[in-house]
């Protein structure tokens, strides 16, 4: 990279400003590797997928049901990061690794700051997918 040249940065293209939710690396990389025109529909199953699985890991800890909670943070954290929302797969992983220490009741208390932290990065990967990608 030039370093006389300012990164691309939400503030100088006009994109919303949500770099801690979304990381736009892994966005460009996605377009690189398949067009602009995927990522919009990628975006849509990725939303509507993970709707089902907050709902299944709401269920899941409401039931104390380590396995199933284990099951779809792993799934969450997957999609999160495949899509850039890094922040939640990063904490999607965080509560799977406890699931796996056999640690659940402190992942069981977790799960309210990862259903609060999933909807702001839906919500900011989908202000992201609203001012497109060129």
């Amino acid at each position: 990279m030039n370093p006389t040249v300012a990164p691309q940065t939400p503030e100088n293209t006009g994109r919303p400003a949500n770099h801690e939710l979304v990381d736009e690396r892994i966005l460009e990389q996605i377009i690189r590797d398949t067009s602009t025109d995927i990522i919009p529909i990628l975006i849509g199953h990725y939303v509507e997928e993970s709707q089902t699985r907050l709902v299944a890991i709401k269920q899941a800890a409401a039931q104390k049901d380590a396995q199933t909670l284990e099951f779809e943070v792993h799934t969450l954290g997957s999609a999160a990061l495949s899509l850039g929302n890094r922040p939640l797969g990063e904490l999607s992983r965080a509560l799977e690794k406890q699931c796996l220490e056999q640690s659940h009741d402190a992942a069981f208390q977790r799960v309210d700051e990862l259903l609060e932290l999933a909807e702001r990065s839906i919500k900011a990967l989908l202000e992201r997918n609203e001012v497109g990608f060129s």
